[in-house]
This record gives C-alpha cells, structure tokens and sequence, in this order.
C-alpha cells in the first residue's frame, strides 16, 4: 500500500474486481456450469469487507474515532447514481417490451432500499423485472454496513478483540447448519440472506485487521507463498467440485472465505509479483473501476438480448454482444457520474478515498 495524492492506492483491488465480474458475467450468460458465478459475489463481499475496514483504520489512526454520518453519506454517493440509472434504464426497457419481467413499485422500492433479499423470500419475488434479480447482494452489503461500523468501533475501543471477529465468524457457520438442517432452509435461501452470508464480507473484515500490525505478516510469510496459493487454489477448487448441497449450504463459505484470505494478502502486498502483477494491467483495472455498474446493469442486458432473439443462454454471441454493451453502458456512467462526483465525496466527507 502507497499513497499517492491525498489518496491511499491499494495494489490489485481494481484487478480482483475485474475477476470477480468476469466470473459473474460468464455465469449468468449460460455458463454457469463451467464458471462459478456464485463464486464471483463470495470475492466481492470479501473485497467490500476488507476495503471498508482500511478504510475505517486509516481513519481511526488518523482521528481516535470514525464519523458514522460521514461514512453512511459517501455509502449514498457511491452506491445510489448508478443503482438509480440502472433501475430507470430496466424500467424503460420493460415498458417498451424490451425485457421481460414486470414493473411492481413495491418490488423496486425493495432494491432501491436495499431489503430486495429478504422481500423476494418472504414477501414476493415475482414480479421483478428479468435480470435485476441480482441486486439481493446489495442489500446483504448494505445490511452490514449497518452493523460493520459500530463493532469496528468496538474494536478501536478495545472493548472487543480479534478472538470475537472470529467467533462471530465461527458463529454464522453454526448458524448456516441450524438453518439447513433445523429449518430446511434450501441452499438458495442460504446464499441470498443477510443472515447466513455476513461471514464473507467478516472474512475480508478480519484479513485488513490482521494487516494493520505484523500478524498477517506472521501468518502468511512470503517464503512460504507459494505453497499458500497453490493449497488455496486446491482448497477453492475442491469447493468448486463438490456438489453436495449440505456443503454448498453451509461449509462452502467458510473455507472459500479461508482460502482468499492469503490470496488477497499476496495480491495487495506483493502486487508486482508474477501472476497478481496481471491484476494491474491498465485496461484490467479499468474493468474493475466500471464493475459496480457492470454488475448492476449486466443481467438486464443479458436478459434483454435472449428475449428479443439476438442471441440464446449459453451462446458465445451472448457473451460478446451483452460484453460489449455492458462495458458501453458501465464506461458512460463512470465517466458521466461517478467519476464526477468523487469531488464531491470527498468534500463532503473529508475522508481521504481508498482506490485500488
């Protein structure tokens, strides 16, 4: 980590955010039996839970106490322009008989206020529009953000340690087993709920702690870096392998959240290094500054192409024309929106931004 400006540069965050589209992306234009979509999200909680945690460090060193107005209002001005222009974007599009699904102000109140997840289980999932489905992930995020900020405040205080980051950790896995086994909570309802998907975003949480001493250093030592990477890669690909639904219900995000732990360490602290050198290739970290919009916006695209007939689930042609117009449509929001308003951010906030 470096700073650069009045800005603190993480190596590889932007390349891992690339990744994590990708695998998303291929996923859901049919692919999804070779590429693990669903593994996709697990890496993008762990990055959100480790880049919000810095960032809550940093601060801390820096002021003695974090500035909770501050931290909720640039959640509103990251997360709200591009949700807002994409749910507008799917709207018209299912009006002019576009896109399947349908336009149900309740059901976009959910994905706007994030509690789509909870709402689509409980209440009615049904009348969404085809491809925004995928925003259930945003509110497990935004449910954290509410409670993140408080135990990390903890934390600073003392008043609690890391032995209770991972308790908690080991206390959502038991959880997961009592929803599955006691409740017959299927795997689907597992992988959507706040409840149940909270440790992968802790996972990424615990690894930037242990990288504010000499403790992550300890645990994953740069001689034995290889050997780290070639067993969670094994350890992630087993994960891949086994089709088992209690495991894929309840100990898969465990051990993929185990197995990303030294990945993420090597990546951000040895980003030159051959392999996670790639993750910093220019137009890879492009991909990765467009990927909150790409993520938003995708399915919709995706969904739209099959129902008019251009092209089918499982067809390269998919992937290329629903590749070429969610980077068209993720670049002009960017460089539109975003961009623009991340002055304003940090005016409004005063907090220095962590880029990656």
């Amino acid at each position: 980590m470096a700073l650069t400006g009045d800005r603190l540069f993480i190596p590889s965050l932007d390349g891992i955010r690339a990744v994590s589209i990708g695998l998303v992306f291929v996923g859901h234009a049919g692919f999804g039996h070779i590429v693990p979509g669903g593994f996709g999200v697990t890496i993008f909680f762990f990055l959100s839970g480790y880049l919000i945690t810095t960032l809550l460090c940093r601060e801390w060193d820096q002021h003695g106490r974090i500035a909770l107005g501050a931290f909720y209002l640039r959640r509103v001005i990251r997360l709200a322009p591009a949700l807002l222009i994409t749910l507008a974007a799917a709207c018209a599009l299912n009006f002019a008989g576009l896109v399947g699904g349908t336009i149900d102000p309740a059901t976009v109140l959910s994905q706007l206020l994030f509690f789509w997840n909870y709402y689509s289980l409980y209440i009615d999932g049904s009348q969404a529009i085809d491809g925004l489905g995928i925003l259930w992930s945003l509110s497990v995020e935004e449910h954290f953000y509410l409670i993140w900020p408080a135990l990390f405040i903890l934390f600073g205080r003392k008043s609690i340690g890391l032995v209770h980051i991972v308790w908690l950790i080991a206390a959502i896995l038991v959880w997961r087993f009592v929803r599955h086994f006691g409740f017959g909570d299927s795997e689907w309802v597992i992988y959507i709920l706040t409840d149940t998907r909270f440790d992968s975003l802790l996972f990424g949480c615990l690894l930037a702690l242990l990288q504010q001493g000499t403790t992550a250093e300890r645990l994953f030592p740069r001689k034995w870096q290889l050997l780290y990477i070639v067993a969670a890669v094994l350890v992630l690909l087993l994960s891949f392998v086994i089709r088992d639904g209690a495991f894929r219900s309840t100990l898969r995000y465990s051990v993929q959240g185990l197995a990303l732990m030294p990945l993420f360490h090597y990546a951000v602290t040895r980003g030159s290094a051959p392999g996670f050198n790639l993750l910093n290739l220019k137009f890879v970290r492009r991909i990765g500054q467009w990927s909150y919009t790409m993520y938003l916006c995708h399915f919709v695209i995706i969904h739209t192409l099959v129902f008019n007939g251009v092209a089918q689930f499982g067809d390269l042609s998919l992937v290329l024309w629903a590749g070429v117009l969610t980077l068209a449509f993720s670049s002009a929001v960017y460089y539109l929106v975003e961009k623009p308003l991340q002055p304003l951010r940090r005016k409004l906030t005063g907090h220095q931004e962590i880029r990656g």
